[in-house]
């Protein structure tokens, strides 16, 4: 086992591919914690350093750490070389290096550190933009960042969960390279792979990359949900449960509601009469009005939804939905929603938004923060931050020579 290892965690990054929502990557809350906690788990490492941007200094320094922990400011966003140049002056021995946005299975951790070699880094077969892994036999001697389809030097994507057993030599390089590009950390890993033995570490679990809105999701079911109840909570009558559910304190559940877990309740949330949940997060002291089907979608805290459907969306918190809105998850066609990958998708909404009844949601529609859409809008593009939107029905009024007939009582 290796001794008095840094744990670096990487969560500086400014996150401009995840609007609409507000919250730092590294801080969006899940199962009633910020992502970075459960990124970190029980790390093997003596100690921490959590490198953070202006924004989210103070509430990452609010949180309570199991062990010693110093934070330290990137100003601005350029990219893995300078974050862990940032942290330069306390780097010397063994260090661990991982993204605060990545969620893998936490054992990666312990067998990314203990291989007996100088530095180690895991890859896990994928396709997409990410950086892939260059091999010379069964030997990793580099990474090339986002290369060109068809162009990927092997099947292997990088994972940032690198172990590297004295941290002077990796900034060492990465002060030695001249480049304005995106790829100075990977240039200078690759550099260090020249002349330092490291093992790779082939890996098939659990990945999921917080990158843009819709990972919401992919993180909401990568992390493990058991089974529990907390203190003071009511479930009424002719409720079923089924799989695991997670239910917080001082939550009520009434009559006649199914939940099929995987799902996360959170407390002091109320779940309403005939409701339906499956696979999903209910955040903290919301409410799931009467009659609500939530469907495989991320409800942040102090949200609120009666006669409601909403299929695999994200609500980022202070959201309320008006009776009979709909969050559209699957297009006519079966298609792909744009961009995604996705044929099921439904909306991705920042902070304080507020819909009004019988709005309708297209699939894989972005709303910014503080926008409200009023009654019976249909929403089939984004709309952007502290918006208004609202549908101008026509219609004529004029005068009613006509007399409903009197109705007979009923024998």
């Amino acid at each position: 086992m290796v001794k008095d290892v840094t744990l670096i965690v990487l969560a500086a990054g400014a996150g401009k591919r995840f609007w609409p929502f507000t919250t730092s990557k590294a801080l969006f809350p899940f199962l009633g914690n910020p992502l970075f906690a459960h990124t970190i788990g029980d790390a093997p490492v003596s100690n921490m350093i959590i490198v953070t941007n202006p924004q989210n200094d103070n509430l990452i320094r609010s949180y309570h750490f199991p062990i010693s922990t110093a934070t330290v400011v990137q100003k601005e966003p350029r990219g893995m070389a300078d974050a862990i140049l940032s942290a330069k002056s306390a780097i010397s021995g063994p260090i661990l290096i991982i993204n605060a946005d990545d969620v893998v299975d936490p054992d990666l951790l312990s067998r990314v550190v203990n291989t007996g070699k100088f530095g180690a880094i895991p890859g896990i077969k994928r396709r997409g933009p990410f950086g892939y892994i260059q091999f010379e036999g069964d030997r990793p001697v580099g990474i090339v960042e986002k290369p060109a389809a068809g162009s990927e030097p092997s099947e292997y994507v990088d994972i940032v969960c690198h172990y590297i057993s004295d941290g002077s030599l990796l900034i060492s390089e990465i002060e030695k390279i001249k480049s304005v590009g995106d790829d100075v950390y990977e240039k200078a890993l690759t550099n260090l792979m020249a002349y330092e033995q490291f093992a790779f570490i082939p890996y098939d679990g659990p990945f999921a990359p917080l990158k843009y809105p819709w990972h919401v999701l992919d993180v909401m079911q990568t992390l493990k949900i058991n089974k529990y109840t907390g203190k003071n909570v009511i479930i009424k009558s002719n409720v079923l449960l089924e799989g695991p559910v997670y239910i917080g304190d001082n939550v009520k559940i009434f009559e006649h509601t199914k939940i099929v877990g995987p799902c996360y309740i959170g407390k002091n949330s109320v779940i309403g009469n005939n409701c339906i949940i499956r696979g999903s997060h209910i955040g903290a002291n919301s409410v799931i009005g009467f009659n609500s089907d939530i469907t495989r979608s991320y409800i942040g805290d102090l949200c609120w939804t009666h006669n409601n459907y909403i299929g695999d969306s994200v609500l980022e918190g202070n959201i309320s939905l008006g009776s009979g809105a709909c969050l559209a998850n699957l297009r006519l066609d079966d298609g792909e929603i744009k961009g995604t990958g996705r044929n099921k998708l439904g909306a991705m909404i920042g902070k304080g938004v507020r819909i009004g009844v019988n709005a309708s949601i297209m699939p894989g529609v972005k709303i910014g923060k503080n926008s409200f859409i009023g009654s019976g809008v249909i929403l089939d593009k984004d709309l952007p931050e502290d918006s208004f939107c609202v549908a101008k029905p026509g219609y004529v009024t004029v005068k009613n020579n006509k007399i409903a007939p009197a109705r007979k009582p009923f024998v």
